[in-house]
């Protein structure tokens, strides 16, 4: 019986109480990994749950999820995707302006401890 479920395009992780069996955990592992474009799937015995990578584009979460409902891990139809407070967007660059806001803050930050450093020092 699924429990509980969290998504973001390209991972799903489903908390499942039959899952909390290493030898159930492992066969859903070895399962859903076969699906096509599934990256990997990871199994955890003592929480129960399973977590799925997947090539978004080539494989819809409806898709997946109609796969999981075939293996018998869900049996619910897929739920509406649903955000509170904040709006899912996809911007082109985003690894790019990831990087750009990482640098800039190591730079402050080791700015900061030089700046701290040197009037240590004086």
């Amino acid at each position: 019986m699924l429990e509980y479920l969290h998504y973001v395009p390209g991972r799903l992780r489903l908390s499942i109480r039959a899952l909390r069996h290493r030898r159930r955990a492992a066969e859903a592992e070895a399962q859903v990994a076969e699906i096509p474009n599934v990256t990997t799937a990871t199994a955890n015995p003592l929480t129960g749950s399973l977590t799925i990578n997947f090539d978004r584009q080539q494989l819809s979460i409806g898709d997946l999820w109609e796969r999981l409902q075939t293996l018998g891990y869900v049996s619910q139809d897929c739920p509406k995707p649903s955000v509170i407070g904040c709006k899912s967007i996809d911007i082109p660059d985003a690894g790019r302006l990831g990087r750009v806001v990482s640098t800039a803050l190591v730079e402050a930050v080791v700015q900061h401890s030089a700046q701290a450093l040197v009037r240590a020092l004086l």
